[in-house]
């Protein structure tokens, strides 16, 4: 569910993006399957297979030091996909007129492209996974 969400976000992110640049309801089509590959393409889909391994740590230290997940999850969540995403972002791969570039240089670069939309996808995911898993719902006519 989480992962959806952060998706959804990222997609969307994308999908503004581009019809912001060039706006014609004819390629919108084009634009919405274009923001699909480059999730598929550009790291974010391997962000979030990654994310597990710390994702799981972030669980555990929560019940740990008990504090508000209501709080906790979206800033780790933001805080992983950020780190994550920019790390992916750049070692995924480039076109070949884009000239070649360190590790850290990619880094750089997607985090001033696409930092914002890598911290509001994690916040999506850590919200939405503490909206399904840790938050206590209450039953009608109890």
């Amino acid at each position: 569910m989480s992962a959806i969400a952060a998706s959804l976000v990222y997609i969307a992110w994308l999908l503004v993006d581009m019809i912001r640049m060039r706006p014609d309801a004819a390629r919108m089509a084009f634009d919405l399957s274009f923001s699909v590959l480059l999730w598929l393409s550009g790291g974010f889909a391997v962000t979030l297979v990654l994310l597990m391994f710390p994702w799981a740590f972030a669980v555990w230290l929560r019940s740990r030091l008990r504090l508000s997940g209501g709080i906790f999850f979206p800033v780790v969540g933001a805080f992983f996909i950020v780190v994550i995403g920019c790390a992916m972002a750049s070692i995924s791969p480039k076109p070949l007129w884009i000239e070649d570039q360190t590790f850290l240089e990619g880094a750089l670069i997607a985090a001033a492209r696409q930092g914002l939309s890598f911290m509001l996808s994690g916040i999506a995911f850590g919200a939405s996974y503490w909206f399904v898993t840790e938050r206590q719902f209450s039953v009608a006519g109890r």
